[in-house]
């Protein structure tokens, strides 16, 4: 699969989880979060191993990287305030709301201006190598999760 569907399954994903946690309150809300944490660190992993380092080097996507770079970071420090928080707490649903206009303004970001830079660096072939790849990575995490529940 090109790696830009991929990204782009993965981003609808997220979306629609972000979607469903805006409305869920108490065990639900928390089970929601539990699952977007592991999906957001699932597909940050994806993208810093498998997809930024390749486009880092190349001078019309090495801004946007860097970006993407911070953006994972800012990401990250607010999984890990939320989820030090229970959901009945007074900074659980503005800790969402920031996450979530975090998360789309990133997929926005990667998609609007991202994407269609690497169309014109990577033909079919390295994208495709490049979307097998997160696939196998994306399934072996899967793999070993079931293993460990």
């Amino acid at each position: 699969m090109d790696v830009l569907t991929f990204l782009k399954d993965e981003h609808d994903d997220l979306k629609a989880v972000f979607k469903k946690l805006e409305k869920a309150k108490g065990a639900e809300a928390q089970k929601l979060f539990d699952q977007l944490n592991s999906m957001v660190a699932l597909h940050e992993e994806m993208e810093e191993k498998l997809f930024y380092p390749r486009l880092r080097e190349a001078p019309p996507t090495e801004d946007l990287i860097l970006e993407s770079y911070q953006e994972h970071h800012v990401m990250d420090l607010l999984l890990g305030e939320i989820a030090r928080l229970k959901p009945s707490a007074e900074e659980w649903e503005p800790k969402i709301t920031v996450l979530q206009e975090n998360t789309e303004h990133h997929i926005e970001e990667e998609e609007g201006e991202l994407f269609p830079k690497v169309r014109k660096i990577w033909d079919r072939e390295m994208r495709e190598r490049v979307g097998k790849e997160m696939e196998e990575m994306k399934a072996e995490a899967h793999k070993q999760h079931r293993r460990a529940a």
